[in-house]
């Protein structure tokens, strides 16, 4: 029967969409309720609907009347393109807040949806009221939804509990004139709803708190006041419905004023060990009820056994803090330098004119100052090592050792020492550094020769020096090899310096060697022959040719007539000396004949000369 309402309420909006603006109706149904003093919750549930998406909707809402009529409170909720689903309430407050969106349009516009929450109603005397729930209906054609509705109704309903209890939870009946007391209440809620305890004293707030863990809360303070006089304290306890317990009364008698002596507490130094020369500050506090103080002191006792009441500590008045005048509190301090060694005895004292009060004796012990102490870093560079330092006394001599590597010398100290004194005294009258330095070790190389050579010099090197030394024979010796700390027959070595070396270069003479050549006759040009040449030492012979012939191959060929001279030589080598050389000389000649020819005469002459001779020899052709 609805669907067909609201169809032809959407046929009504058609029919007049553009004559008319949007309608919108509403039907209420009651709830009646009894709501007793502590409250009363409602649980309630709006729907809307709409058969478009709609740009607006009717809100759901829910309203509290009393039995005349009267407007109380109400709850309203909204379905809005802008704020999606919310909900107010006017009186009380919501819990349990649920809602959701069934649809949504295109542009984020809500459409059908709900929501579900608790209204508590507080505030409100116990008695019978009316609940109304609106249902409203609302349509137009000119909006994107023809027609929107929304349902509230009424889920169930329950009483929010029992009021909270209170009661004193510390209630002294008395206090001194002046002297501190506490006053406190405790409250109690079966339904955990507890929200305040509060305390009032004389009608004034006092102690205001929470409800604790809503069963339980304590509120309470601490205070003080004058006498004779009697003060009255009043507390409640609220829930969070507004239901409050009964208020409840304690009044505490504050006696008359009667003189009390003063309360003196050293708060400074505690008791300790100390050196001498230290300053500690001396701190004290005198408090009296009655506000008279008329003294307050610091009292030190020295190790000689001397109290010294240190009234000048602090200047200006006898006593400091307080009300000017009223002498209540009074903290004293001043600083204090312990120079002598042994024990002293710290304390204060205070007097309101009936008497000197004394607070607890602290006891200082003063012990003589630590020697003074210096370090001494030691560091040792490469090739050795150095004795470690160590913290001393101002004063104390220090024996510091230098060690050199087996390769190294110690070569001095650096940084807060110097000079080479090993082992090194150290005066500790400051802090220092001290380093010992080492340099590599030097050896002598000594060389020498046996006689018919030279050899490299030596000298002095650093450990694990490489030198290269040389043996050069001279003409007459050959280099044999090294003696001593040297081996071996290569005329040149290399040695390593580790350690002295002494090295000797052997020589012996060379051996001597002879050519043999046999003697040549005269042989006829164009003659060939080898020539037999040998030496001693076994050494090739280098033969120069002089005259008419040439020698290849071992052969010496004749290539004209005359004196031929051939010379045998060896330059001998690393073992031979030179042989002397050896020469051959003989002629080469060439076939002739005997002819006659006679002597030459002058025309007209008639005569020859004796001592021509008609013969003369010609080679043969």
């Amino acid at each position: 029967m609805k669907k067909l309402i609201l169809a032809l309420l959407a046929c009504l909006c058609l029919a007049t969409a553009n004559a008319a603006p949007p309608t919108t109706i509403f039907v209420v149904t009651t709830q009646t309720v009894s709501i007793p003093a502590g409250g009363y919750t409602v649980s309630f549930m709006v729907n809307w609907f709409g058969d478009d998406y709609p740009q607006s909707s009717a809100p759901g809402r829910v309203e509290l009347r009393d039995a005349g009529g009267n407007l109380l409170g109400r709850v309203t909720a909204s379905h809005y393109q802008t704020t999606g689903v919310s909900t107010f309430a006017s009186l009380g407050y919501l819990t349990d807040v649920v809602s959701w969106v069934n649809i949504y349009a295109a542009d984020g516009s809500p459409a059908d949806g709900q929501l579900e929450a608790q209204w508590h109603i507080t505030g409100v005397p116990a008695g019978t009221y009316t609940l109304r729930f609106f249902e409203y209906t609302t349509w137009a054609s000119p909006l994107q939804a023809t027609t929107v509705w929304t349902e509230t109704a009424f889920l169930d309903g329950w009483p929010s509990g029992s009021p909270p209890t209170i009661t004193w939870s510390s209630t002294p009946t008395s206090a001194a004139n002046g002297e501190g007391y506490y006053v406190a209440a405790h409250g109690n809620d079966a339904d955990g709803n507890l929200a305040q305890v509060n305390v009032w004293k004389n009608g004034q707030p006092f102690a205001f708190a929470g409800g604790g863990n809503g069963t339980d809360g304590d509120s309470g303070n601490w205070t003080s006041d004058g006498g004779p006089q009697t003060v009255t304290f009043t507390a409640q306890a609220v829930d969070a419905d507004g239901a409050t317990s009964p208020v409840i009364t304690h009044t505490v008698t504050i006696n008359a004023v009667v003189n009390q002596p003063p309360s003196v507490t050293l708060l400074a130094p505690g008791a300790q060990t100390i050196t001498a020369g230290t300053t500690l500050m001396i701190s004290s506090r005198a408090t009296d009820l009655d506000g008279n103080i008329s003294n307050h002191n610091l009292d030190i006792q020295r190790p000689a056994g001397d109290w010294n009441y240190q009234g000048g500590f602090a200047t200006g008045e006898p006593y400091q803090g307080g009300p000017v005048g009223s002498g209540a509190d009074s903290t004293r301090s001043a600083s204090f330098t312990f120079t002598d060694v042994g024990t002293y005895y710290v304390r204060s004292a205070a007097s309101d004119g009936s008497g000197w009060y004394h607070s607890a004796t602290v006891a200082i012990t003063v012990a003589p100052p630590p020697p003074v102490q210096f370090a001494l870093v030691t560091s040792g560079g490469a090739g050795g090592a150095v004795s470690a330092g160590g913290t001393y006394t101002a004063g104390t001599t220090v024996m510091v050792t230098a060690t050199p590597g087996g390769a190294h010398d110690f070569a001095g100290w650096s940084g807060d020492a110097g000079g080479t004194s090993n082992p090194l005294a150290v005066l500790m009258d400051r802090a220092k550094t001290v380093q010992a330095n080492f340099s590599p070790k030097s050896f002598s190389l000594t060389t020498n020769a046996s006689g018919g050579g030279a050899v490299t010099p030596g000298g002095n090197y650093p450990y694990g020096t490489t030198v290269t030394i040389s043996a050069a024979a001279d003409a007459t010796h050959r280099f044999v090899g090294w003696a001593g700390d040297a081996s071996g027959s290569a005329p040149s070595i290399a040695l390593t310096i580790t350690r002295p070396l002494s090295v000797q270069a052997v020589f012996e003479s060379k051996t001597v060697q002879t050519i043999s050549f046999p003697a040549i006759g005269d042989q006829s040009v164009g003659a060939s022959f080898p020539l037999m040449v040998t030496t001693t030492s076994g050494l090739p012979v280098t033969l120069t040719v002089t005259g008419p012939a040439t020698y290849s191959g071992g052969v010496l060929t004749l290539t004209g007539p005359g004196a031929v001279s051939v010379q045998a030589t060896q330059p001998g080598d690393g073992t031979y000396l030179p042989a002397a050389p050896v020469t051959r000389t003989f002629n080469a000649a060439a076939p002739a004949v005997l002819r006659y020819r006679a002597t030459g005469r002058t025309f007209l002459q008639t005569g020859r000369t004796p001592e021509s001779i008609p013969y003369v020899i010609q080679p043969n052709p």
